[in-house]
C-alpha cells in the first residue's frame, strides 16, 4: 500500500510576479521561520491576547484565556478571551443603537464604505492569507484564491446590486379593480443580524455575509468559530478601519454553548448559521422559541457521479481536488464518487495517480498542496470513520494511517466500496477522504447519491448534453455542477442553498441579499374616490356590486362577463368608488 508522505516545512518559493506580503512587527515571544513570524507559547504572557470587538473596541472577555493552536505544529500561537454572556448582550445593544442610524444611510454612502472595505482587503490580501493559513491550516495560496479573492468578488457584486433592491420593484397588478394603484415591493432592513459561522472558511464566508447585511442596511453581531476567531475579529477591524460606524459590526468569539445567549437575545431580528446539522437543530430550536427567522447552511456529503462517457482524466483531477482542497473540510467537498463500471478501473487508476502527486506539508509555504486538519479532535473523528469502514469491508487504496509528528495532518485517503451503512457513508466526514463506489449505470449512481439526509452540493461528469441534463435534474442538491466542482462558491451570482438535512434558506447572489431584508408590499392610490370599493354599508347595492363582480371576473363566456361589466358601470356606488375612465380605457389599452 502506497503511503503519502507528510513533508516537513520548507522555505517558501519566491515568484517574481507576486510581491511578497509585507512583514509585520513580531509579537513578543515569536520567532521568524522562512520569512514568517510564528507565535509560540510564552508562559510569561508574551503571546498576544485577543478579545471580543464590541462597539469598535477590543474589550471584555472571560477571565481565563484559551490557547489557539497552530494546526501545523499543535503549538499555541495566540490566546483568546472568549466573550461572556454579558459581552454578547453589550454587543447586541451596540448593534441595535448603530442600526437605528445606519438604516437611514443612503445606498450610495453604504456602497462607498463597502468599496473602502474592499480596498482594505485588496491591500492586505497576502497578510490575510497568512493569517488564515496559520489559524485554519489551509495552504497560503489556497487561502488566497479560496477566501480572499472570493471575498472581493462577492463584495463587488453586492455593491453593484444592493441598491437596486432599495429602489423598489414595481408590480404589475393582475386585478382590474386595483390596476389604477401604484404598487411596488420595497426591501427594508431586517435589523440586528446574528451570524454564526464555522472554521473551514473563516474569512470569506463571514465577510460575504457581513457585507450583504451591511449593504441592505442591517447591523451585525458575528460569532465566528471558536477554533478560528482571529479571522472573524480581523473582519470587524477591517470594517471599523473602512469607516463603518462603531457598533455596526461587533465580533464575539465564544464557545458553542454560549451562542444561545446571542440567538435568543430579544434585540436580534434574524439568525444565519453555517455549521453542522446538529448545530442547526440546536440553533433553530432556540431561535424558534423566540419566533425568530433562521437561515441554515448545514453539512453536506457531496456525491459525484461519473458517467461512462466522461473524460476520465478531467473527472479524476476534479474529484481529487474537490475532495482534498482545504484538507476535505469544505462543506461542499466531494466525499463519494459513483463511477460507471465500464470506466471504473481506468478512473480508479487515474484517481490514485492524482492522489500520489498531492504534496502534504506546511500551509505557510507555496510548494505544498494540502495542509493539516484544523484540530486534533477532527482528525480523530476522520480516522475513526475510515477505520470503521475498513473493518466493515472497504478496501483501503491509499492513506488511512494516523501520521506521527507535530500538527494535525492526515494523509489523502481513498477507499473502494465502503458499506452503505457505515458512518463514512452516512455522516459528514470533513477530512481528506474519498470513497469510490462502482455502479452499473448512472441511474443507479443518481439513486445512491440521493440516499441520505444531505442535499447541499453534488456534481457529475459527462461529455453528453443529455446525460448532463439527467444529472442536473436527478441529483437532489441545492447546487449541482457538471464537469466542475467547488467553483459555485466563488461565483457571486450563484445561490448557495441546501435542502433536507443540509438546511434551508439562501445565501449569496440576489436571493442571498433578499434574505438580508424584509420584503414589503406598498401602494399609493392617487385617484379621488368616495371609499374602498367593498367598504360599508353592506346593503342591497353592495350585494348587486358583488354579484356583478362575480359575473365580470369569473363569468362563463364573454357575453356573461360583458353583462357583469355593464351592471358594474350602471352602479352609482361603483362609479363613485372606482376611477371609471381608468378602469375602462386602461383595461382596453392593456388588453384586459
Amino acid at each position: 500500500m502506497k503511503k503519502t508522505a507528510i513533508r516537513p516545512q520548507a522555505a517558501a518559493s519566491v515568484d517574481p510576479d507576486v510581491p511578497p506580503p509585507p512583514m509585520m512587527p513580531p509579537e513578543p515571544g515569536s520567532r521568524v521561520v522562512h520569512g514568517h513570524f510564528l507565535a509560540e507559547p510564552d508562559l510569561s504572557g508574551g503571546v498576544r491576547v485577543h478579545r471580543p470587538l464590541i462597539d469598535g473596541e477590543e474589550s471584555g472577555g472571560m477571565p481565563s484565556l484559551t490557547p489557539l493552536l497552530d494546526p501545523a505544529t499543535g503549538k499555541t500561537f495566540a490566546r483568546i478571551a472568549y466573550a461572556t454572556p454579558s459581552d454578547i448582550a453589550g454587543a447586541v445593544d451596540a448593534s441595535a443603537r448603530a442600526f437605528s442610524l445606519w438604516r437611514g444611510v443612503s445606498t450610495q454612502e453604504r456602497a462607498r464604505k463597502l468599496r473602502a472595505l474592499a480596498g482594505r482587503i485588496r491591500d492586505e490580501a497576502w497578510p490575510l492569507a497568512d493569517l488564515i493559513a496559520q489559524e485554519q491550516g489551509k495552504p497560503r495560496l489556497e487561502a488566497f484564491h479560496h477566501e480572499v479573492l472570493p471575498a472581493l468578488d462577492h463584495l463587488k457584486f453586492i455593491i453593484e446590486h444592493a441598491g437596486r433592491h432599495h429602489a423598489g420593484q414595481g408590480m404589475d397588478s393582475r386585478h382590474p379593480f386595483y390596476a389604477h394603484k401604484q404598487s411596488l415591493y420595497l426591501s427594508a432592513p431586517v435589523g440586528v443580524v446574528a451570524l454564526v459561522t464555522p472554521s473551514p472558511l473563516p474569512f470569506a464566508l463571514p465577510l460575504i455575509q457581513v457585507a450583504g447585511a451591511l449593504a441592505m442596511g442591517n447591523a451585525v453581531v458575528l460569532k465566528p468559530s471558536e477554533r478560528t476567531p482571529l479571522s472573524g475579529l480581523r473582519i470587524g477591524e477591517l470594517c471599523r478601519d473602512a469607516g463603518f460606524p462603531a457598533g455596526l459590526v461587533n465580533v464575539v468569539p465564544t464557545p458553542s454553548g454560549t451562542t444561545l445567549h446571542l440567538v435568543t437575545n430579544p434585540q436580534v431580528d434574524k439568525v444565519f448559521l453555517t455549521g453542522s446539522s446538529e448545530a442547526g437543530r440546536y440553533i433553530m430550536a432556540a431561535a424558534g422559541s423566540a419566533l425568530r427567522p433562521v437561515v441554515l447552511s448545514l453539512g453536506g456529503k457531496h456525491p459525484s457521479v461519473v458517467a461512462g462517457d466522461a473524460d476520465v482524466g478531467r473527472a479524476a483531477r476534479g474529484v481529487v481536488w474537490g475532495a482534498l482542497a482545504n484538507c476535505g473540510q469544505n462543506c461542499g467537498a466531494v466525499e463519494t464518487v459513483y463511477v460507471e463500471e465500464s470506466i471504473a478501473s481506468q478512473f480508479i487508476e487515474e484517481v490514485l495517480r492524482q492522489v500520489d502527486q498531492v504534496r502534504v506539508g506546511s500551509p505557510r509555504g507555496d510548494e505544498f498542496d494540502m495542509g493539516p486538519l484544523q484540530s486534533a479532535d477532527r482528525r480523530q473523528r476522520v480516522h475513526g470513520q475510515v477505520t470503521e469502514a475498513v473493518q466493515s469491508g472497504a478496501r483501503l487504496l491509499r492513506g488511512g494511517e494516523m501520521p506521527a509528528g507535530p500538527g494535525f495532518y492526515y494523509p489523502p485517503t481513498v477507499l473502494l466500496d465502503p458499506p452503505a451503512d457505515c458512518r463514512l457513508m452516512r455522516e459528514e466526514t470533513q477530512g481528506p477522504v474519498l470513497s469510490i463506489v462502482v455502479v452499473d449505470n448512472i441511474e443507479r449512481g443518481i439513486m445512491l447519491a440521493g440516499d441520505g439526509d444531505y442535499a447541499l452540493t453534488a456534481s457529475g461528469w459527462t461529455r453528453s448534453q443529455a446525460t448532463a441534463e439527467r444529472l442536473m435534474t436527478g441529483l437532489p442538491a441545492g447546487v449541482v455542477t457538471i464537469n466542475d466542482v467547488l467553483y459555485s462558491y466563488g461565483e457571486p451570482a450563484a445561490t448557495w442553498s441546501g435542502h433536507h438535512g443540509s438546511g434551508h434558506g439562501r445565501n449569496h447572489g440576489l436571493q442571498g441579499l433578499e434574505e438580508m431584508c424584509v420584503r414589503r408590499f406598498v401602494s399609493f392610490d392617487d385617484r379621488p374616490a368616495e371609499s374602498p370599493l367593498f367598504a360599508y354599508p353592506y346593503d342591497r347595492e353592495a350585494t348587486r356590486i358583488a354579484q356583478a363582480s362575480l359575473r365580470y371576473l369569473h363569468g362563463k363566456g364573454r357575453l356573461a362577463r360583458l353583462a357583469g361589466l355593464a351592471r358594474l358601470l350602471l352602479s352609482k356606488r361603483f362609479r363613485s368608488r372606482m376611477p371609471v375612465r381608468r378602469f375602462v380605457f386602461g383595461r382596453a389599452r392593456d388588453g384586459r
